[in-house]
């Protein structure tokens, strides 16, 4: 039973090495070999905590049962937390390769292309959104040129319909000024023939009568 345990035991030590060396990447540049080496290994520990569990509740001595089952229980506590950290160090090591090819790929692509190629393409995107920017002011300055033109045509036509407004009012005046002269010099001539009617009348009354 001791030699199950040890055994067990030892597993579960280069399991955790094998873990840390994983996690740090001191491998000497292969992490495919650590990786399955580990993913085996934790394969192995987990069969072996299963088989230690079933000889201790074989075991006759309720002592020794107690004490079997107890370090199957915490060897597979230690056996689910090395998994859950391996597992989230190869999803790590997943997303950096992806990074690294994906980042590959844009600076450098199959045939060849070089990192300044793709710096030009940016900068070629970068002038036409400029160019396309200028354009879209340009435009919107024309605009407001001619809404200024149609204003200041607006206005124009506004000032001759005042001054031929002002010409109106200025000949009204005059002829208004003309016929208040003229009923005035018809009064004077109305006053003086009937001044020369009565003026008539008594002399022929006076003469004739």
């Amino acid at each position: 039973m001791t030699s199950e345990y040890n055994a067990a035991q030892r597993l579960l030590h280069k399991i955790k090495q094998s873990v840390s060396e994983f996690e740090l990447n001191n491998t000497g540049g292969n992490t495919n070999v650590v990786e399955a080496a580990v993913a085996q290994d934790l394969q192995t520990l987990s069969k072996s905590i299963t088989e230690y569990r079933i000889l201790g509740r074989q075991e006759s001595n309720e002592r020794k049962r107690k004490t079997m089952l107890d370090r199957a229980t915490s060897m597979a506590d230690d056996h689910e937390l090395l998994k859950r950290r391996f597992d989230k160090l190869k999803l790590r090591k997943n997303e950096r390769e992806n990074y690294t090819q994906e980042r590959s790929e844009l600076f450098q692509g199959g045939s060849g292309v070089a990192l300044d190629t793709a710096i030009t393409v940016d900068e070629d995107a970068f002038w036409g959104r400029s160019e396309r920017a200028l354009d879209g002011f340009i435009a919107q300055g024309m605009a407001s040129l001619d809404n200024l033109r149609e204003q200041r045509g607006m206005l124009e036509g506004t000032r001759r319909r005042l001054w031929n407004a002002g010409g109106t009012l200025g000949l009204s005046k005059s002829v208004i000024t003309y016929i208040n002269r003229r009923t005035t010099q018809d009064k004077i001539f109305l006053v003086a023939g009937m001044l020369l009617t009565c003026l008539g009348i008594y002399f022929i009354v006076h003469y004739f009568g």
